[in-house]
């Protein structure tokens, strides 16, 4: 079995085992962060409806493409 620990728990400790393999996971926040948890989150909401919009543009661009063709 390997271990790969980071001596560095300075955060919350999350411990968590699934089947035969245990999982530590730390997490820690940087302390001179500028923006906000929030700020964060809205941030990769938006880029997800960004692309989810895009691939909607995508499609609906192929389809008129395809009955372009077929009328031709």
């Amino acid at each position: 079995m390997h271990e790969n620990k980071n001596e560095q728990n300075t955060g919350t400790k999350t411990i968590k085992k699934i089947g035969k393999t245990t999982y530590e996971v730390v997490v820690h926040f940087n302390k001179n962060a500028t923006k906000t948890m929030q700020d964060k989150l809205t941030r990769i909401m938006l880029r997800k409806l960004r692309r989810k919009s895009n691939e909607k543009k995508m499609i609906l661009t192929k389809k008129a493409e395809t009955q372009v063709k077929s009328t031709l």
